[in-house]
């Protein structure tokens, strides 16, 4: 960034110095007419630097300056690192409680108001007499969800909801090696890098021409993983070792899994599967599974936007909803 703005300075020099000077006068018009034209570029693309750095914010699925800002702007945390209010130790005292444990999608990614997430939505079907609490980590695994849980201060919740996505599989198969060795940052210019408007520019067009980084190949590889046995028997240990948690702590159980939220359908198969560890130990009527939900939506509708793949705001509200239909609502009516 600085050489780049180095040679703006010099070549608005020069361009200064030829319209200044005497000795040849079409040397001095030349440089005139060049001198406007490139005030005007060069102010168009101060002011583009300037709402791209301040102003414009936006959620994405890769590490993009707007996303940066997105963060800056609607991601606040308490002290334990969790997107949601600080929690006290009185503040659950005589309440029903409910831990929601799980990833990026628990957290909200690419919501701008947390209120709207299905955690949220969740808790304003509960009413006043129900604390649910939210630990939502972006990128957690089920090894980190697992270690999310038995670190919180509340130990004895009432209820646990565990939110799946399937790229909790990822730990196991980078646990014997198994990498899918893909960075969309790899080949990312150092314009891109330190210019708000640059990055802009260079992920739109790499959109347009298909150098943006598909989501594909990633998407392949996790499925991969789920049909590499090794791999399956890790995490179903894993998965096992997360419901032993709840249950040592005497919480009634939750599931709610998210499939591919690109390609719903196409993921059927191994959403079931994870949901089959848990109807194996008897939770089966308490799993939620999403994929036909995800289907029945447009992707316009069920994703935060064609850069980011996390769940709309639509979809976290008929998630909650559905949550409390599955989990709660029978037991309130019947209070």
């Amino acid at each position: 960034m600085t050489s780049l703005v180095l040679v703006i300075v010099v070549v608005g020099l020069l361009l200064v110095i030829g319209a200044a000077q005497r000795r040849s006068r079409r040397v001095r018009a030349v440089s005139a007419n060049l001198l406007i034209s490139y005030t005007v570029i060069v102010g168009m693309f101060v002011l583009g630097e300037i709402y791209f750095r301040f102003f414009f914010a936006e959620s994405d699925g890769i590490p993009t300056l707007a996303l940066d800002n997105w963060l800056d702007r609607h991601w606040q945390t308490n002290s334990l690192g969790y997107r949601d209010r600080e929690w006290m130790a009185a503040d659950w005292q005589d309440e029903t409680t409910v831990l929601i444990v799980g990833d990026s999608f628990t957290a909200g990614w690419g919501i701008d108001d947390p209120r709207d997430r299905f955690g949220d939505v969740l808790a304003d079907q509960l009413g006043a007499d129900y604390t649910v609490i939210n630990l939502g980590e972006p990128g957690a695994s089920t090894v980190e969800t697992l270690a999310n849980l038995e670190a919180h201060p509340l130990q004895t919740p009432d209820h646990v909801i565990i939110q799946y996505t399937l790229n909790d599989i990822e730990n196991a198969a980078l646990s014997i090696g198994l990498d899918p060795g893909l960075d969309p940052l790899a080949d990312l210019p150092a314009w891109a890098q330190e210019s708000y408007l640059g990055n802009f520019i260079y992920w739109r067009l790499s959109a347009l021409t298909g150098r943006r980084a598909s989501a594909q190949p990633y998407i392949d590889w996790l499925h991969a993983m789920y049909d590499h046995s090794v791999v399956w028997a890790i995490h179903e240990e894993q998965i096992h070792a997360l419901i032993d948690a709840v249950e040592a702590r005497g919480a009634d159980l939750g599931v709610v899994i998210f499939p591919d939220m690109h390609d719903p359908v196409g993921s059927i198969a191994y959403v079931d599967r994870v949901a089959q560890v848990f109807e194996l130990r008897g939770y089966g009527d308490r799993v939620l599974k999403l994929f036909d939900l995800a289907a029945a939506m447009p992707p316009e509708a069920r994703m935060v936007s064609p850069r980011d793949a996390h769940a709309s705001a639509e979809f976290h509200a008929r998630v909650g909803v559905l949550l409390y239909d599955l989990l709660f609502a029978q037991a309130i009516t019947w209070r």
